[in-house]
């Protein structure tokens, strides 16, 4: 039964319970309303499945950072509500933020490694670069450590190396495994609808579309965050004998100028991220205000290299490349049809864009482009170049971002990529008041399995 408030089009059309043949399915009238499901697909079907798939995934996702130790629970789930609703609105954000703890992991298990601490895995990476270990030295306040400056205290000798195993800390996480499971089989139905659908020629709404991006999004976000412990509320504590102030007198100069973070800036200053530069930059107030810095922010940008930055460039172009797959989708009206193509196109250019705009500036903040120039223009001069490179690493000058021509580029396609996700957003939901009858009908499953 079909609870619908017209036709649009020539001549009537049988409802999707009734329809008998193909070239009703594909013809040029619309069905308006609301549609009930006694017999096929109805809008609570569709509407149901593609929010709670949404939800549900960007629910189990998260695998934010360690809270301060005063913060209650209401403060927690705002935060996790905060984070949903950038990973619905802006996923290839949150993708973009859990590739760049990935790869800080990473590489401190390269560290650790090469220290002679074989048994420091992905796991104890991201659990000290989410806040996970607390550490309290002789005198001043406790503070969080990431992994560069647990290995800069335990190299020196100021920290013994902590004896916590991967069971320990995956103890610590709270995987909820029902949870997991009712996502995989949500995904699982979604894109298995999707496909069913384009193969037999089926429509597909542009809410299906749009959850079918977000599901992709999150599966490689989740790729990303395999190994990250989650929901941990409490760090484990190190207790160092030494002064904090005889860490700082023997790291020299480096550690001359006033902390703006933690005491052990000059090892590991926690930017760039958007709290403490884009914020600091547009002037806005930036949590937490207790300095030492009482938790680490989830929002610090990845200094990726490698295979790690091609796939961070290939899943968020992926992300914004499965909207133009609605090119050729019916719409309500002419106007929203040109606004979705429009959208679609600024999404996927303006991706393109930022990764042209991000690639150019961090060449020039790593000195590429300097080197890349007398490489072809003199190289009698590169040794020279490679070495005041190499030194300014090694006093570990803090890098001032954004850097102001950085933010100006970038800021014009902030602007109209939020304003181009945002119709895609809306039409999503205004689109679903008129859809092609074909948009009720179920799959035909049987069609797919082999008979003779």
């Amino acid at each position: 039964m079909v609870i619908a408030t017209g036709l649009v089009g020539a001549g009537a059309i049988p409802t999707p319970s009734g329809v008998t043949n193909s070239s009703s399915l594909h013809s040029t009238d619309r069905i308006i309303g609301w549609v009930s499901q006694p017999n096929d697909r109805g809008s609570i079907d569709i509407i149901w499945t593609c929010l709670f798939t949404i939800f549900i995934c960007t629910y189990t996702v998260l695998c934010l950072n360690v809270p301060s130790e005063d913060e209650t629970n209401f403060d927690i789930i705002c935060r996790r509500i905060f984070w949903m609703a950038l990973a619905i609105i802006g996923p290839e954000f949150v993708l973009t933020y859990a590739s760049g703890q990935w790869g800080t992991a990473k590489e401190s298990v390269q560290l650790f490694h090469a220290a002679g601490h074989p048994q420091w895995s992905l796991r104890h990476g991201f659990f000290a670069d989410m806040g996970g270990f607390l550490l309290v030295p002789k005198d001043g306040r406790p503070f969080r450590i990431t992994s560069k400056h647990l290995h800069y205290l335990v190299q020196r000798k100021y920290l013994e190396y902590p004896d916590v195993t991967q069971a320990e800390l995956w103890d610590k996480s709270k995987q909820d495994t029902i949870s997991k499971v009712i996502t995989c089989f949500q995904i699982g139905y979604l894109v298995l609808q999707c496909l069913g659908r384009a193969i037999q020629g089926l429509a597909i709404t542009t809410l299906e579309l749009s959850a079918l991006a977000i599901v992709v999004c999150t599966i490689l976000t989740s790729i990303c965050w395999l190994r990250k412990p989650l929901d941990v509320r409490t760090p484990i504590k190190l207790y160092m004998d030494s002064p904090i102030e005889t860490v700082l007198c023997e790291a020299g100069d480096a550690a001359a100028k006033p902390f703006r973070q933690t005491p052990l800036d000059f090892v590991d200053d926690l930017c760039p991220s958007w709290g403490l530069n884009v914020q600091s930059f547009m002037k806005m107030p930036t949590t937490p205000y207790e300095r030492p810095i009482t938790r680490f922010g989830n929002d610090r940008f990845p200094n990726l290299k490698g295979y790690q930055e091609a796939f961070l460039c290939f899943a968020t172009l992926a992300y914004a490349a499965i909207h133009l797959a609605g090119w050729n989708f019916t719409f309500p009206t002419k106007v929203e049809l040109i606004l979705w193509r429009v959208s679609s196109m600024f999404l996927f250019g303006n991706t393109v864009l930022f990764w042209v705009c991000e690639t150019t500036s961090s060449w020039h903040r790593n000195g590429r482009w300097r080197r890349l120039f007398y490489r072809v223009y003199d190289p009698s001069k590169l040794e020279d170049v490679e070495k005041a490179r190499l030194a300014r690493e090694d006093r570990r000058v803090p890098k001032v971002l954004p850097l102001k021509w950085e933010f100006w580029s970038i800021f014009p396609l902030a602007v109209t990529y939020g304003a181009a996700r945002g119709y895609l957003i809306a039409e999503v939901f205004l689109g679903l008041r008129s859809l092609e009858p074909s948009t009720y009908v179920n799959v035909n499953w049987s069609a797919f399995i082999p008979h003779v």
